[in-house]
């Protein structure tokens, strides 16, 4: 193996392998450093999701035969493993009263578009890491980025691989390990992020035998008889089967959260005859994003740059695009200020305004509403059709626009609830969307 690459990429996750293809395209000389042995298996809960919504994350995706489209960043990248279509999203109340979003129709989606597809990651990661190494990329897999310095000549990294430290040098480097990027923390970068609210274990089982009603769509599940140790969701995988995944500060809380749902809440019938057949779980800290990511000769990207994640789609862009500033960086052109501004307006969690204001529209238990008043809640909107968003920053206040709709009605019939929905109301949830 060589000691020195035109550009070192560590994390082998959807965002890096695309920086090292899209690198390697190129024609850079690439190294791509993961630790994990065999990088393409899974061992994290990950929804998996590649969405397809107008002007998400900046970009408008298509999915075609063998292939995922990206129409605005002009790329595809091949895919040709199990999938499985989300056509719609619901919330379920403990009186099985619901919301449901679903396809409008759209100049660049029809109504029978799916919101969303969920990808088989382990195949997508397979084909992407395939097309690399032919490009010649070489791969250095069980390896980990210990020490990263950057210099006049470009970067230095030192690198742990069974026991030994190695010390490689490149022009330049991407960091792309994900969230909690250990690189992130070694460069002393997370000093000057803010962490946004507490930090959050999650568990995720993949069951059979699930009675569920609804094998297309996202379902979120609200109120204290559901939800009596914290939030759960439930969606499929590629290949149909359920998934059920909780998560709370406390690690011990997230089994509480399913074993309650699926044994004593009010949906416990569709889990009579049901099996876990695959556990998952993770950890994740909510950090304000990095808002510049380009560092000296350092390029950091994705869910190592972001706050929470970037998903899939989001991943890819960022490897595409990382991958192309590289080679402008070294043919003269100033590539990492593209990037960065690229960075900077295509994703939501990086507008400061709307984040404030997304994080002030609270969730249906924090601000005190009872299971009654959920009930009632829903039941107003209960058989109407809601704007299908992928985006998980404006679904919440897509809902409320839906109910404040029907706040004279609210005021007539409980008052007394009427002056907690008003609370909603003069956050100017309307605002979220103009800005």
């Amino acid at each position: 193996m060589k000691n020195a690459y035109d550009l070192i990429v560590i994390g082998a996750g959807p965002g890096g392998l695309m920086a090292a293809k899209t690198a390697g395209e190129r024609g850079l000389n690439v190294l791509l450093v993961d630790r994990k042995k065999e990088i393409p298996k899974i061992r994290r809960t990950c929804c998996s999701s590649f969405y397809l919504e107008s002007n998400y994350m900046g970009e408008t995706t298509q999915m075609e035969e063998g292939k995922l489209v990206f129409t605005r960043n002009d790329f595809t990248v091949k895919y040709s493993g199990s999938r499985w279509p989300i056509k719609e999203k619901y919330g379920l109340s403990p009186g099985f009263k619901k919301w449901h979003m679903v396809r409008f129709e759209s100049e660049d989606y029809s109504k029978d578009t799916p919101l969303s597809v969920v990808l088989d990651k382990e195949v997508l990661i397979e084909g992407l890491l395939a097309e690399a190494q032919k490009l010649g990329v070489t791969v250095m897999n069980g390896a980990k980025g210990k020490k990263i310095e950057n210099n006049a000549d470009g970067i230095k990294l030192e690198i742990c691989t069974e026991g030994h430290y190695l010390p490689i040098k490149g022009r330049k480097a991407i960091v792309a390990d994900g969230v909690n990027s250990k690189m992130v923390e070694r460069m002393g970068l997370n000093k000057d992020r803010k962490v946004m609210g507490a930090g959050a274990v999650f568990l995720e089982y993949v069951m059979d035998g699930v009675d569920n009603p609804f094998p297309n769509a996202v379902l979120n599940f609200h109120g204290e008889k559901i939800t009596k140790f914290g939030p759960l969701f439930l969606w499929p995988n590629s290949k149909g089967l359920p998934r059920i995944m909780a998560m709370n500060r406390l690690p011990e809380y997230p089994k509480k959260v399913i074993d309650y749902f699926i044994k004593e809440s009010p949906y416990a019938s569709w889990f009579k005859q049901a099996r876990i057949i695959e556990k998952t779980g993770g950890f994740i800290m909510p950090r304000s994003a990095i808002l510049d990511p380009c560092i000296e000769n350092t390029l950091i990207i994705g869910d190592a740059a972001a706050f929470i994640e970037v998903e899939n789609q989001g991943a890819m862009m960022c490897g595409f695009r990382a991958g192309n500033a590289v080679y402008e960086e070294l043919n003269g052109s100033d590539g990492f200020r593209g990037y960065r501004d690229w960075w900077k307006h295509s994703f939501e969690f990086n507008h400061p305004e709307l984040l404030k204001k997304l994080a002030a529209c609270p969730a249906f238990e924090v601000v005190g509403h009872s299971d009654e008043d959920i009930d009632y809640l829903f039941s107003l909107i209960d058989g109407e059709d809601i704007y299908g968003t992928c985006s998980q920053y404006r679904s919440g206040a897509t809902i409320w626009n839906a109910i404040l709709k029907h706040t004279e009605t609210i005021k007539a019939e409980k008052p007394l609830l009427y002056e907690k929905v008003k609370a909603v109301m003069d956050l100017g949830i309307d605002d979220i969307f103009t800005v």
